[in-house]
């Protein structure tokens, strides 16, 4: 059996504020308000859309690891820094004073200081592609894909969930 009774509030806040999402051993912060959460497999999983140009990409194709944080009402502006500059030419934890802790499962961090953390590991990768998407939806998801930067979805088990330490 699988419990969501926790998750409600993580997702309503990924969503509508964002979420740091972190990845590889030298850990790449970037702001995420896409993601999924369900069961799939016999697996509790998180499905995450990551963009192609995403230097974050290339740190979750290395580790094949991540962890999701989520801050439920602060860190507004490290969460607007985090989603406007890439971490190959910036070093974000430090330009935003934020604390990279390790993980309590997988090998990368969380941000400290959030309120819920999830940390994956990726179990399949799907590079979404002009072709997969459906025709009648390819007009409606323009807006989203004009440079053609598509995104790949990453399913990722579920391996720990928590509250704020």
């Amino acid at each position: 059996m699988f419990e969501f009774s926790e998750n409600d509030k993580a997702l309503s806040h990924l969503t509508n504020g964002g979420a740091f999402l972190t990845a590889g051993g030298t850990p790449n912060v970037m702001t995420i308000s896409w993601g999924m959460l369900g069961v799939l497999w016999g697996q509790k999983v998180f499905l995450l859309p990551v963009r192609q140009s995403r230097y974050t990409k290339v740190k979750l194709d290395e580790s094949d690891e991540f962890t999701v944080s989520v801050p439920f009402s602060k860190m507004g502006r490290e969460l607007a820094f985090c989603g406007s500059r890439t971490g190959r030419d910036t070093d974000k934890l430090y330009e935003t004073a934020l604390t990279a802790v390790k993980a309590r499962s997988v090998g990368t961090s969380i941000i400290d200081g959030c309120d819920y953390y999830f940390e994956c590991s990726v179990l399949m990768k799907i590079p979404l592609t002009e072709k997969l998407i459906r025709e009648e939806l390819s007009g409606k998801l323009t807006k989203f894909y004009s440079g053609g930067d598509y995104h790949t979805l990453y399913i990722a088990r579920v391996v720990d969930e928590y509250k704020s330490r």
